[in-house]
C-alpha cells in the first residue's frame, strides 16, 4: 500500500500501511465516504474521477505564461479535488465485507497509483515547478517547492523517455504485486482445533465465547482477539506452540514467490534511478537519510539491549524450568505466558484482574475524554452510513466549529484487515475542507487486554494527527506529509497516558462499577518494563529483516536462510521451525526497507514526552503548544525543526537508548 517515494508536491503519493494520505475533500459540506457503494459504482466513479484528474493534469502540463505558486499549485489542487470521489478506496479494500467491492476498490487503488506515477514522471509539470520564482515565497512555500523539485528528480523525471516508461511500468507492477501480498495475508486466517481442557487458564468470558462443535472440539483462529489471550493465559504449551506456528505460516507458500518478485522489481526501480539498493532510494527522503545511518541506529539500540536481554532471558528460563525442568531455552510461544506468571508472582500483577477494568465501550469513551480534556475539543456521534453494523462514526468539534470526522471499525470479522491501522481518508486544507480518518482495529467487544488499550490509543494518535493537521493552505504540505519516519512519534508518545492513573481512573471500571485501584495501576507501572528488552530486541530483528531484504542484490540471498540468520543474530528467541514470518510480515510491502521507523520514531517520542513528564501530563498549555508546534504544521518544514521548536533544543536519540539500559 505504500507509495514508493515520499512526495511533498503530491501527498496523495505517500500511502503507507499505518497512515495513508490518499484523498481530499473538495468542499467542507461533503458528508462522508461511499460506505454503501456497490462494486459497479466504484468502478464507474474510479473511471470518472481519473478522467477528470487526467484532464486537470493535462491543463497543468499545457500551462503557459509566468509560473507562479498560485498558477502551478492552484492547478494542482484541481487534480486533488478531482480525485476526492475515490479517495476512500484504499480503506474500503481493507475493511469492506463484500469481496466484489474490495476487488473493485483494490483495482481502483492500482489505477490511482499508476496515475500518481504519471504525475511524478511528468517533465512539463516538473518544468513548471522549477520555473516558479522563489524570491517572494514564505519559508513553508519555499520548502514545499524545493522538496517537490528534489522529489521529481528522485522519481526519475529527468531520465530519457525509455527509462521513464520503464519506471512507470515498474511502479505499476510493484503496486499490483504488493496488493497481492497484502491480500494473501488478509485472507489467510488459520486455526487449530482443541479440546475443552486445553483452554485451562483462559478467562471465563473467552471460554464462553468459544463453544465446542458437534465433535466436542473448539476452533481457535489466528485473529488477534483469539490468539493473544491464548499466548498469555493458556496453560497448554502445545496449544500455544501450534497457534504460533499457524500464525507465522500465514501467506506461505504463495507469498514467498510474491515477495521475491516484489524485492526484485523494487531493486530494478532503484537501479534505474541511480541508487544501489531500494533501501537507499526509500531512505533518501527520510529523516534518517541512508541505510548506513539506519543500520548504525539499529546497532546502537541493539548494543544497549545486550545485557538487559540476557538478564530477562535468564529470569524467564529459570521460571520456565519450574514448569519444565528439561527446558534449555525459552521459546517465543512460551514468553508471554511465562512473563504473565512472573508478573503475578514478582509484581503481584494479575493480567486477568487488570482486564476486568477495560471494557471496550469504556475504553473508547475514556480515550475520547482524554482527547477532549487535553485539547479542549468535543467528540460526538456522527450519523452517517457505514459498510458494517460494527462501524462507529464520530466528529470532532473545536470551539463550536467542525474540525473533522472519523470512522472506527474496531472488531474482527472475516476478510477484514487483521491488524490495527489508521487511514487518512482526506487531509484537511485551511478554510476549504475538513480532514477525515478511518481506523481499522480488531478488539473484542467485551473485555480488552491493557496492551490492546495501548494499541487503541496509539492508532487514535494517528487520527488526532490528521484531525489537527488541516491548517495548511496547500495540500502538498497538509496532513501527514512530513518525512515518513516521523509519523509514528506522536502516536507512540500518546501511549504514555494509558499508564497514568489520573487518566485511567476516569474510565477504567469493572462490572460492579468500581474504579481501577491506584495500587493496581502502580503494580502495572512497576511491571511495565519487564519484558521490554526482549520485546525491543524482537523489533530490532524485524527492522534488520526489513533492511536486509531491501539492501542486498536480489538473487544473492534466500529468504528463509536470511530470516533464520538474522533471527539468530538479533531476535531474543529461537526461530520456530516450519514458520515463514516474512510471508505474513505486511510491513515488507507497506514499509519496505523502513521498519526501523518504529524505533526511530520511538526515540523521538521519548524526547517529546520529556516536556510533558517535566511540566505535567495534564498541562493544557503544553498540550496546546504541542498541537500548534508539532501536530498542526503538517509537512510545512522539516520534522527535525518542528520537534526542536517544541523542545526548545535539537532532539536526540540518547534518552531513548539510555532508557533501554535502565
Amino acid at each position: 500500500m505504500k507509495r514508493l517515494l515520499h512526495s511533498t508536491l503530491f501527498p496523495l503519493m505517500s500511502v503507507s500501511l499505518l497512515v495513508s494520505c490518499n484523498g481530499h475533500q473538495p468542499d467542507i459540506l461533503i458528508d462522508g465516504i461511499r460506505a454503501t457503494a456497490t462494486a459497479e459504482q466504484i468502478v464507474s466513479d474510479c473511471d470518472v474521477a481519473l478522467n477528470n484528474a487526467s484532464a486537470q493534469l493535462k491543463a497543468l502540463e499545457e500551462q503557459k505564461g509566468q509560473a507562479t505558486l498560485s498558477s502551478v499549485y492552484g492547478q494542482y489542487e484541481k487534480i486533488v479535488d478531482a480525485l476526492v470521489p475515490i479517495g476512500d478506496v484504499w480503506h474500503i479494500r481493507s475493511v469492506h465485507p463484500d469481496s466484489d467491492v474490495r476487488s473493485a476498490a483494490n483495482e481502483c487503488s492500482e489505477k490511482q497509483s499508476d496515475f500518481y506515477s504519471q504525475i511524478s514522471l511528468s517533465r512539463p509539470v516538473y518544468d513548471r515547478i522549477s520555473a516558479i520564482s522563489q524570491d517572494d515565497l514564505s519559508a513553508s512555500e519555499l520548502f514545499m517547492v524545493q522538496n517537490a523539485i528534489d522529489d521529481f528528480k528522485r522519481s526519475g523525471v529527468d531520465r530519457g523517455d525509455a527509462t521513464r516508461k520503464r519506471i512507470r511500468e515498474l511502479q505499476k507492477e510493484i503496486t499490483a504485486i504488493g496488493n497481492e501480498f497484502d491480500k494473501n495475508i488478509r485472507s489467510d486466517v488459520r486455526s487449530v482445533k482443541v479440546g475443552a481442557t486445553e483452554l485451562d487458564g483462559l478467562p471465563a468470558d473467552y471460554i464462553d465465547a468459544h463453544p465446542a462443535d458437534e465433535d466436542g472440539l473448539i476452533t481457535i483462529t489466528t485473529d488477534y482477539p483469539d490468539m493473544y489471550p491464548v499466548m498469555t493465559y493458556a496453560h497448554s504449551d502445545d496449544l500455544r506452540k501450534r497457534l504460533r506456528i499457524a500464525s507465522r505460516s500465514r501467506g506461505y507458500p504463495a507469498n514467498k514467490l510474491i515477495l521475491e518478485n516484489l524485492i526484485a522489481k523494487r531493486h530494478e526501480l532503484a537501479s534505474l534511478l541511480g541508487f544501489d539498493s531500494f533501501a537507499s532510494l526509500s531512505m533518501s527522503s527520510q529523516m534518517i537519510g541512508s541505510p548506513e545511518k539506519a543500520q548504525s541506529f539499529l546497532d546502537s539500540v541493539g548494543g544497549a539491549l545486550n545485557k538487559p536481554v540476557q538478564e530477562e532471558l535468564g529470569i524467564l528460563l529459570s521460571r520456565l524450568q519450574e514448569e519444565d525442568p528439561s527446558a534449555t531455552a525459552v521459546q517465543v510461544w512460551q514468553a508471554g505466558y511465562i512473563q504473565n506468571l512472573l508478573r503475578k508472582e514478582q509484581y503481584a500483577l494479575d493480567a486477568q484482574e487488570v482486564r476486568e477494568y477495560f471494557r471496550y465501550e469504556n475504553v473508547r469513551d475514556g480515550i475520547f475524554a482524554l482527547t477532549e480534556d487535553l485539547f479542549d475539543v468535543e467528540i460526538k456521534a456522527w450519523n452517517t452510513e457505514t459498510w458494517h453494523k460494527d462501524v462507529e462514526t464520530f466528529e470532532i468539534i473545536d470551539n463550536g466549529k467542525l474540525l473533522g470526522r472519523f470512522y472506527m471499525d474496531n472488531h474482527p470479522r472475516a476478510d477484514k484487515y487483521q491488524h490495527a491501522a489508521h487511514w487518512t481518508l482526506r487531509s484537511g486544507i485551511k478554510d476549504k475542507r475538513i480532514p477525515m480518518s478511518g481506523l481499522a482495529q480488531n478488539f473484542p467487544k467485551g473485555l480488552m487486554e491493557h496492551s490492546q488499550v495501548e494499541t487503541f490509543l496509539h492508532e487514535f494518535g494517528h487520527l488526532l494527527h490528521n484531525m489537527f493537521s488541516g491548517t495548511q493552505s496547500w495540500s502538498s504540505i497538509g496532513g501527514m506529509s512530513m518525512e515518513r519516519d516521523f509519523v509514528e512519534a506522536p502516536s507512540q508518545m500518546l501511549e504514555e497516558w494509558i499508564w497514568d492513573y489520573e487518566t485511567l481512573k476516569k474510565f477504567a471500571t469493572n462490572a460492579a462499577g468500581e474504579t481501577i485501584p491506584r495500587e493496581l495501576v502502580e503494580k502495572m507501572s512497576r511491571a511495565r518494563h519487564f519484558g521490554r528488552a526482549t520485546g525491543t530486541a524482537t523489533q530490532i530483528y524485524y527492522a534488520n529483516l526489513s533492511l536486509n531484504f531491501y539492501s542486498q542484490e536480489p538473487g544473492s540471498f534466500e529468504l528463509d536462510d536470511t530470516m533464520q540468520s538474522l533471527a539468530k543474530k538479533y531476535a531474543a528467541y529461537p526461530h520456530v521451525q516450519d514458520t515463514h514470518f516474512y510471508a505474513n510480515f505486511g510491513h515488507l510491502n507497506g514499509y519496505s526497507s523502513n521498519y526501523y521507523t518504529y524505533q526511530w520514531s520511538l526515540s523521538i517520542a521519548t524526547d517529546l514526552f520529556s516536556r510533558f513528564e517535566k511540566e505535567g501530563l495534564r498541562n493544557k498549555d503544553v498540550a496546546n503548544e504541542y498541537r500548534r508546534k508539532v501536530l498542526e504544521v503538517g509537512g510545512s518544514k522539516p520534522a527535525a525543526e518542528f520537534v526542536s521548536d517544541f523542545l526548545g533544543r535539537e532532539f536526540t536519540t540518547d534518552s531513548y537508548i539510555q532508557s533501554l539500559q535502565n
